[in-house]
């Protein structure tokens, strides 16, 4: 069986690499192209955030850039003024990167509990996959959240071999400026698809195979719906989620692999980890819940009914036409309780749940409820 497919790249990436360290040339943004031209000029200018800490600060800018010479005549993005103690910086990030880059940050801002959790290196770092060293055209700007033994915080990376460290400051920070940038301009603020990259047809297949000689059912499945990649220590791994490979009623049945890249040079894939994952439909919403984990229909479905009901007690329940279940989270070695996601556009609600004894005659207990900006669910 051969299966040709395209592989989503992540959003994330763990490395103690920054930018500065590359030796390639970044690709300008269309706005760096832009201000260096004769003629150009800076029709318009609106701070839209400021970040600053005791190590550095952050001015970000809505910015329009005129050119009468050029066709169109006008550009938009924004502008990051960026001063430490050392070094000053600017960057320049175009209109259609914007979304992509509040993609990246809230998606960072989602994995700094998980960051806290793991074990091993003191030192941690996590980025965008786009500002990997193995990348073709390196990006003149990385973002990271890092976390150390004395502190953690967000970081901003620049080409020019700079790095200005926030503190106690999150991704989000940022990227509610990068919102009201693209506010500003009229912007659509929904998460993006993630960007689709050609991986070489042999490292793909040996992903495909290992995945399927190791969980054979996954040869009914259609391919790979998405991918990421992790580099550590000088280690790589991928996490893969195959397209379902059957369908009953109102479930699909799917899984997420986890693999080793065991001889970097033969591109040798280990894919022998994984869990179920599946997918169901409910009547009163089109898009379906994803499901991570092992989870009967039945309780998945006894779930949904016991949040219904605590949705009810909102407050501003009658105005949530347009929010949807999109996630539940088993408990797991991490996770000792139900997780489920309800969300819209702009942000979730996120509940915890726990089975009760028996003997007490309910079946739900709810742990606790809290709400954020964003569905950090993943595919």
């Amino acid at each position: 069986m051969r299966l040709t497919v395209t592989v989503s790249m992540a959003c994330f990436l763990l490395s103690n690499s920054v930018p500065a360290q590359l030796s390639a040339v970044p690709e300008p943004t269309q706005l760096e192209v832009w201000i260096e031209q004769p003629g150009s000029r800076i029709a318009r200018s609106e701070e839209v955030g400021r970040i600053e800490s005791i190590d550095a600060q952050a001015v970000i800018r809505a910015v329009v850039i005129e050119n009468l010479q050029n066709n169109p005549s006008r550009v938009r993005g924004i502008q990051i003024d960026l001063r430490n103690e050392n070094s000053t910086d600017r960057i320049y990030i175009d209109e259609n990167n914007l979304v992509y880059l509040k993609h990246d940050l809230d998606g960072m801002n989602c994995s700094i509990a998980s960051m806290r959790k793991e074990s091993g290196a003191p030192n941690r770092v996590r980025g965008i996959a786009r500002c990997r060293p193995s990348q073709t055209i390196p990006q003149a700007y990385c973002p990271s959240y890092y976390i150390t033994p004395k502190s953690e915080g967000l970081s901003l990376s620049t080409f020019g071999g700079h790095r200005f460290k926030f503190p106690s400051k999150r991704p989000s920070t940022l990227a509610d400026a990068v919102g009201r940038a693209m506010s500003e301009f009229g912007l659509d603020d929904k998460i993006p698809t993630r960007e689709l990259i050609e991986l070489p047809a042999d490292e793909l297949d040996e992903i495909v195979a290992s995945a399927v000689h190791n969980f054979p059912m996954l040869a009914s499945s259609s391919g790979i719906k998405a991918a990421s990649y992790t580099d550590r220590d000088n280690k790589s791994s991928a996490w893969v989620v195959f397209w379902p490979y059957e369908r009953i009623g109102d479930m699909a049945y799917s899984r997420s692999v986890y693999c080793d890249l065991l001889d970097i040079e033969g591109k040798e894939w280990n894919c022998n980890q994984g869990k179920p994952r599946s997918y169901l439909t409910i009547p009163d919403q089109e898009s379906e819940i994803v499901i991570t984990g092992e989870l009967s229909r039945e309780k998945a479905i006894a779930l949904i009914e016991f949040v219904k009901l605590k949705l009810q007690e909102e407050p501003n329940y009658a105005d949530m036409d347009n929010w949807k279940f999109s996630f539940i989270r088993p408990p797991d070695q991490s996770l000792d309780a139900f997780l489920i996601l309800w969300t819209d556009a702009s942000g979730a609600i996120s509940f915890e749940i726990k089975d009760t004894p028996h003997n007490v005659g309910e079946r739900f207990e709810l742990v606790s409820t809290s709400r954020g900006k964003s569905d950090c669910r993943g595919s």
